[in-house]
């Protein structure tokens, strides 16, 4: 019922906004607007300190910045990393399951030493100034270059300072402790970590736990949950509204028309696909505008998205995809780093570790979770025909005629070859055409279909049902995969315009070492020189005390555990414990 509430009023809101929005960007100055339900996000990460060939992890909390809950409203957020010359260097999308998202990325050779930005948001973020987000200083060193006058100058920067939230922030009583079985330990030896509720205080909420060797060239000084909100500027009043990505990404396109092309009675429906194995096929209509958005809740396996007016006839429309929102990195400050011939032993050593470990990655990689599967948009009441079942034609025709049941192809009044879908009883035939799919485009020539050779399709299925879009009637689907769901890889049409996706970072089951049993013997010859020797990106605390056990590398020195995140009811939580391995 809340989830409802929510929905129906950023409705009346984004209504509002609109209308506001055909006055100057002065008269909603004035009027001081703001946006309803507003985030914040808080990003924590594994280090600030990295090296080229390492890799960073993060995990992002999206919170109401009235309670610090986890927030319901955005369902995607943004990650940048940002050079000293404010050029984005790394760029990613994030989803969000119940205001949380996690991911990682390697920091490739290819990027020179420096001083970097971390930055996070959400679109919904960005009403309140495009300067709002947060922030976070990275110190990247590449010690594979000669070139290091980026940590031995001692220029300052004049970018000029961002005005700071006024921000009290009170004290917090941490809800929860953590604690070691021992303070030293041997090298790979296991380790035991308690996390232990204090009586009386609600400790259940969301954290990300990270174990790794701390840094003696690494910043002392590091943001963590309980003072997240001072790295946000002051609010600036909303000049341009954004739309909150409510249902997952959220694609805002335009559509131009030509002058010649008549586009008849009713709204002009645009298909989306998504195509591959694990297809999505949408639809969008354009406003007066031409202005149209998709809404892309699921996984999808394509680098592409295809777009098509839907229309019996062929006509060069322009159908672009916008990019992202852009945000302000003028304001931005960095911090310097200085280098000294102390740490020259240190980062010898540390580069030797990394190409050691990167060399052995094989061996004990991280594990890419496999995407949801798509349930197909036409329904349930499918019949499908794996080709293989049955004896095999060489054409596309044939196949039909002999093997699959309630279609039919005959030619129309211009001589073009279509296909027919029988509609279910009592339906009667309307003499609409189906849709027609191949490895998840949208197929609106049917001899496209008739020329693929039918030795490279695996399966056709086929729905019977209407279809409704628009003012747009279909008798049916017609739905064929090819045995390597590539079709689109070479399809072309001058009337299908193709948009690079900037696509979410998919999940990972992140590897953890272990010695275990048999375990021992069998990574005894190899080398474990693992800095980071625990990554939790969600670890969900119920609010009873639990265990979280790992293991030592052949790394000795200090190491630390650091415990961020969030309680259920918006406290934030930070804890750090160290202990030493000899």
């Amino acid at each position: 019922m809340k989830t409802i509430a929510l929905y129906l009023f950023l409705f009346i809101h984004v209504g509002i906004f609109t209308m506001n929005a055909q006055n100057s960007a002065e008269d909603l100055t004035m009027n001081n607007i703001r946006v309803p339900h507003q985030e914040q996000v808080y990003l924590h990460t594994n280090a600030t300190m990295m090296f080229v060939g390492e890799y960073m992890y993060y995990t992002l909390y999206c919170l109401k910045e009235n309670t610090g809950q986890l927030s319901n409203v955005s369902k995607v957020a943004y990650v940048k990393l940002v050079n000293q010359n404010k050029e984005v260097v790394l760029n990613f999308k994030i989803k969000l399951e119940n205001g949380i998202g996690d991911s990682n990325f390697f920091i490739p050779s290819s990027i020179p030493s420096g001083n970097y930005k971390l930055l996070a948001y959400t679109q919904w973020m960005l009403n309140n100034g495009r300067n709002y987000f947060y922030s976070k200083d990275i110190t990247i060193l590449n010690p594979y270059t000669s070139n290091q006058a980026v940590f031995r100058s001692q220029a300052t920067d004049t970018a000029p300072e961002i005005v700071r939230q006024d921000l009290n922030e009170p004290t917090v009583r941490p809800s929860l402790s953590i604690s070691l079985n021992r303070r030293q330990f041997g090298t790979r030896e296991q380790v035991s970590l308690n996390i232990t509720p204090y009586p009386g205080q609600e400790s259940s909420g969301n954290y990300s736990i990270s174990i790794n060797k701390v840094d003696e060239l690494e910043e002392k000084v590091n943001k963590t949950a309980l003072d997240f909100r001072k790295s946000y500027p002051k609010k600036q009043s909303l000049k341009q509204q954004i739309l909150p990505e409510l249902r997952g990404e959220l694609l805002k396109g335009k559509l131009s028309v030509p002058d010649s092309v008549e586009l008849g009675n009713g709204p002009t429906i645009i298909g989306a696909s998504f195509p591959g194995e694990n297809y999505l096929f949408k639809t969008a209509t354009p406003d007066n505008n031409g202005v149209f958005y998709i809404n892309v809740d699921e996984d999808y396996s394509s680098d592409d998205l295809f777009l098509q007016v839907i229309s019996k006839n062929n006509a060069d429309y322009d159908i672009v995809i916008e990019s992202e929102e852009d945000i302000d990195l003028n304001p931005l400050q960095f911090k310097s780093f200085e280098l000294d011939k102390e740490m020259e032993a240190i980062i010898k050593e540390r580069s030797i570790y990394n190409q050691i470990e990167n060399a052995y990655y094989s061996s004990k990689p991280d594990t890419i979770l496999i995407e949801n599967r798509n349930a197909r948009f036409y329904g349930p009441a499918t019949m499908t025909y794996p080709l293989d079942d049955y004896t095999r034609f060489s054409t596309i025709k044939e196949t039909f005629v002999e093997v699959v049941e309630h279609v039919w192809i005959q030619k129309n009044s211009n001589d073009e070859q279509e296909f027919h879908v029988r509609p279910l009883a009592p339906d009667l035939d309307s003499g609409e055409l189906p849709l027609i799919f191949i490895d998840g485009i949208l197929v609106q020539d049917a001899q496209r279909l008739l020329d693929l050779p039918a030795a490279r399709v695996e399966s056709i299925s086929i729905s019977r049902n209407q279809h409704f879009y628009g003012n747009k009637t279909f008798q049916g689907v017609v739905d064929v995969s090819t045995f390597k769901s590539d079709y689109y890889t070479y399809y072309y049409s001058p009337y299908i315009k193709t948009h690079k996706l900037f696509k979410p970072n998919g999940g990972k089951q992140y590897y953890q070492q272990s010695y275990e049993g048999d375990l021992k013997e069998k990574y005894q010859r190899l080398p474990d020189f693992r800095y980071q020797l625990l990554w939790l990106p969600k670890f969900e605390f119920k609010g009873i005390e639990e265990n979280v056990s790992f293991y030592s590398s052949d790394i000795s020195g200090t190491f630390e555990i650091s415990l961020e995140g969030f309680t259920k009811n918006g406290v934030p939580v930070s804890l750090k414990k160290q202990f030493t391995v000899e």
